[in-house]
């Protein structure tokens, strides 16, 4: 599989569980007032509810049967994952280090309620982490590229959003909105990356290309002219 077609698999995985937290925030914004994204991606309500087998005695309870929200947010998220390590895996292993402690970071909060745990927390900040960790390294170590600019400005926009999170959590306040442009901006980050980088390293070998086509022509010019005047120059004796 291409690299092309993984990135669009990995769009489509990820898409689909950002669209439906977003029609829940709507949904549920007057209702419950909900202050995060984590709030809802740990949510235990039913996804699917499966009918259970009441004629039974020892028939299991009716939660056995549900397809909770946060399972359906995991699936998305564990066949994005699959495509995004078989993505890093074909560019550079750094970065997939960070990608695989994104990611046990986000099935972590999902898996963790916020509520009930301070393990919450710290798979949060593996997660907030393992994004400004990866960003950092491909805008100043990665040598393969060169849009470190552009990548520093989306790290620097990155880090005042970790901040306005980090702060909104110690004072309890409602931190979706910046949690989402957090998550908006890391993968405007890491679209712009993986394009403009392999386009930018795809223009840089042809130009390498065409350099060593025109080096091999000029090299086959001047072997095709030197071989008729080393002829005549021997054969001047034999005439004389």
């Amino acid at each position: 599989m291409t690299s092309q077609n993984l990135i669009y698999f990995m769009l489509a995985a990820y898409i689909i569980p950002i669209a439906f937290v977003y029609y829940k925030y709507n949904a549920q914004a007057q209702e419950t007032g909900t202050r995060s994204i984590s709030s809802i991606i740990t949510s235990t309500e039913p996804f699917i509810l499966f009918a259970p087998d009441t004629s039974s005695a020892t028939a299991a309870p009716l939660t056995t049967y549900v397809f909770q929200t946060r399972h359906f947010i995991a699936l998305c998220m564990l066949i994005m994952a699959g495509f995004t390590v078989l993505y890093e895996y074909q560019r550079q292993r750094w970065s997939l280090a960070a990608i695989i402690v994104l990611l046990c970071g986000i099935f972590g909060v999902i898996f963790i309620p916020e509520k009930k745990s301070h393990t919450h927390y710290i798979f949060a900040a593996a997660a907030l982490f393992a994004i400004v960790g990866f960003m950092v390294g491909h805008s100043f170590c990665d040598t393969s590229i060169d849009i470190h600019d552009n990548l520093r400005m989306l790290l620097y926009v990155q880090i005042l959003f970790m901040v306005i999170t980090v702060i909104g959590v110690i004072q309890d306040a409602p931190i979706f909105a910046i949690e989402a442009l957090f998550l908006l901006n890391f993968a405007i980050f890491y679209m712009y990356l993986r394009y403009t980088g392999s386009s930018m390293v795809s223009s840089s070998l042809s130009a390498s290309l065409l350099v060593r086509d025109d080096n091999i022509r000029t090299l086959s010019d001047s072997a095709s002219v030197s071989i008729p005047t080393a002829s005549i120059a021997t054969s001047r004796p034999l005439l004389a």
